[in-house]
This record gives C-alpha cells, structure tokens and sequence, in this order.
C-alpha cells in the first residue's frame, strides 16, 4: 500500500525549460512551468472574461444613438451564429478556466537538492502535503536522455529531458528540460560526466548504455574497435522503400516513393477534406462577407492554406545522405528541387541512434554531433534504419 502511494504521490517532471546548475557543493533546483508563460496565459484569461463581461453588459444597454436617428432601421440587419448573451457567458466561463488552471500550475513545484552524494526531491501538489525522497547518488545507474510529446504554446513539440535514471520511475531526478535539440548531446554527456555515470537513451530496441570512455572518442573511432568485418553488410539486404547507389569512391542513400503509415494517412486526410473546404469557402465568399468580418474570413483562408501545404510537403518529402571524402552530406528533396541541410564529417560525428518519436508516433535515425542532432529518414521501418546504419558503419570502417 505504501508503494502504491509514492507512485501516485510522485507525477512526471513539469515545465518545459529547466536547469540544474552544477559545480557547487549543494546543488538546488525548482522545477515547475514557466511563470512567464503562466503569466501570459494569465492575461489572455483575464482579457476573455473582460470582454465577455462586456458583451453581457452592452446587450442589456437600451435607447436610442444618433447615428441610428439618422439611419433607417430597415439599413440595419445583424446576423448573429450565436446569441450575445451565450457568447459572452462562453468568454467569461473560458477565461476563469484559463485563470484557475494558470493558478493551478503555478502553485505545484518541485526542490531538487544534491548535496553530499544524497539526492532529496520534494514534490508540492496545489492540494495536498508534500511528498518527498532521499536516496543515495550511487543508486543511480546512469543520465539518460529521452523525448516526450508536449504542447507548448499553441504548438506541439518533442520535450528533450536529461535526467538521473533508476529503475523506481518515482525516483527519476530532472537534470535539463528544453524544447530544442541544440548542443543537446554536448549538455548530456556534461552531466554524465559530472555525476560519472554512464548516458543511457531509448533506441529501437530498448534501453542503451554506453560507455564512459566513448564520450570523448569521434564516433569512427569507437566502431573501428568493434573490429567488424568490412562485409559485413553482404548477406543482408533491405526493402523497397529505399535505394543505395555507389558510383566509384560515393555512395547515395535515398527515398524513391512515399511511404504511407499512419502519419501520412492524416497528412492525405488533412488534404482531402481542406482543400474542398478551402474551395467552398473560396466560392462563398459573398455569403461568407455578410455575417463575419473580413478579416476572419482572410485568416481562415490563410490557416486552410496553411495546414494544405504542410501537408502536402510533409507527404512528398524526401531525404537524401551522400556518404563521401569522410563525411555524411545530408539533402532534402521537395518538388524536384534538392536543399542542402548538412554535412558532417567522421571526425566531429558522435552517433548514429535509432530514436523513437514521439510526436510522429515513428522511428528516425539521428546523425549526433556534440552541437546538433540531425533527424534523417523518419518514414522508413527500425529495421530498414539498422540497415542504413549498419551501412554508414561499414563506410567509416573502410575509410
């Protein structure tokens, strides 16, 4: 019974940006949602339940103006979707939502404290007491990395969360919480050096740990000590969604069709009721001008058009790696046309992980270099990125 309370007195890591600063002996951390986006939401729910405010009072309001002396009745038709009074109480009753749920948030936190190889985490829900662990460091078996799905803004988005691992998934310790890939790699292994544990990801095939020593060592470097065989790629072979070319000293990994899986069904699905849609508005127009004003009209095309293009380029896109004069160099080919996205040589390449995404319910294959991950081929199958994977290995072992 005891356990049973600790796993649902301890909720997941909050906020969307966090820090555990390191190099002092007592290390301390909040870890909650940003009050300055609490702040903001704060104020659009204050300005919702204003302006419903407003619309309730100025429906009661009676009389006569001068402008309407001056125009006839007959000139003055309003068209109304829904009456005032229901849509001012709607726009009072979402902005004390947005209010309560921003009071909510701002009022449950976490304290992370390491001090002395102890690591104590309390956790303060809105309602409720405090719950709170102290736990030896060394029960820690590494710093891992791992993608969450979370909405930020009024965007979806991949949440990177470095944290102190154990098997009790109440006893996960935040170390970095950001939104953005950037020197995510480097900002992990700091960490894993610091605490001297091993860094741990989620890959294809589960739980990876790699080796200390490996962190400072150029990813070429590592597989040539596997010692594998240059061939050994020469009995396995791969589906039709992809093709590889060698001509002479460089060879071409590519995409050659769409793949359909569940995410480009909803890209297809997306397209085929908006751009009806988008024609239909398109045509009523005239109609549309009458009861909305012009702008919204404008800004609905806008996002029709918007969601139909994404869609659309989301489906057709293609990644292309060239793999020559030690180095990957990675293209994106959309309409005919081919961008150059990166290049990465061997010497500054640190791995080549299969991730697994959580926004896109799909595996990729992420090129990592200490500033940057590069997601390339997030259509294709686990087994068809081992393949690929195990392709550019063998490249690297032979240069």
């Amino acid at each position: 019974m005891g356990y049973l309370i600790m796993k649902n007195s301890f909720r997941d890591h909050y906020g969307h940006n966090f820090e555990l600063n390191l190099g002092k002996m007592k290390i301390t951390a909040t870890n909650r949602l940003s009050r300055g986006l609490l702040f903001f939401f704060f104020i659009f729910g204050l300005m919702f339940f204003i302006l419903g405010t407003y619309l309730l009072n100025l429906s009661k309001i009676t009389g006569q103006t001068d402008f309407e002396k001056v125009i006839s009745k007959s000139a003055l038709n309003a068209h109304f979707f829904v009456s005032p009074d229901v849509f001012g109480t709607g726009m009072i009753v979402l902005g004390v939502a947005i209010v309560l749920v921003c009071i909510f948030f701002i009022g449950r936190y976490k304290t992370i404290t390491i001090e002395n190889g102890v690591v104590s985490v309390s956790d303060h829900p809105f309602i409720g007491k405090p719950h709170s662990f102290s736990v030896p460091l060394r029960s820690y078996t590494g710093v891992r990395l791992r993608l969450k799905f979370c909405q930020y803004d009024l965007f979806s988005r991949n949440k990177f969360i470095i944290e102190l691992y154990n098997s009790d998934q109440n006893k996960l310790v935040p170390l970095y919480i950001t939104t953005s890939a950037k020197n995510i790699r480097s900002i992990w292994k700091k960490y894993a050096l610091y605490f001297n544990l091993p860094p741990i990801h989620i890959s294809d095939k589960g739980m990876v740990s790699q080796a200390m020593r490996d962190l400072e060592r150029p990813y070429a470097e590592v597989v040539r000590d596997w010692h594998l065989p240059k061939n050994f790629l020469v009995d396995k072979t791969h589906s039709t969604d992809f093709i590889c070319k060698k001509k002479q000293d460089k060879k071409m990994i590519k995409m050659h069709h769409a793949i359909y899986d569940l995410y480009s069904t909803l890209n297809i699905a997306v397209m085929v009721v908006f751009i009806p849609l988008m024609l239909y508005a398109l045509c009523s127009y005239k109609a549309l001008v009458q009861v909305l004003p012009v702008g919204l009209i404008l800004a609905f095309y806008v996002f029709l058009l918007t969601c139909i293009v994404y869609a659309f380029l989301s489906l057709i896109k293609r990644d292309i790696v060239l793999i020559s004069d030690k180095k990957l160099v990675i293209f994106r080919k959309i309409l005919g046309m081919t961008f150059h996205d990166a290049s990465v040589d061997f010497s500054i390449l640190k791995g080549l992980d299969i991730f697994f995404t959580p926004t896109t319910g799909r595996y990729c294959l992420n090129v990592v270099t200490d500033q940057k991950v590069i997601k390339i081929f997030n259509k294709l199958s686990p087994d068809d990125l081992r393949w690929i994977k195990c392709f550019i290995i063998s490249e690297i072992i032979q240069q």
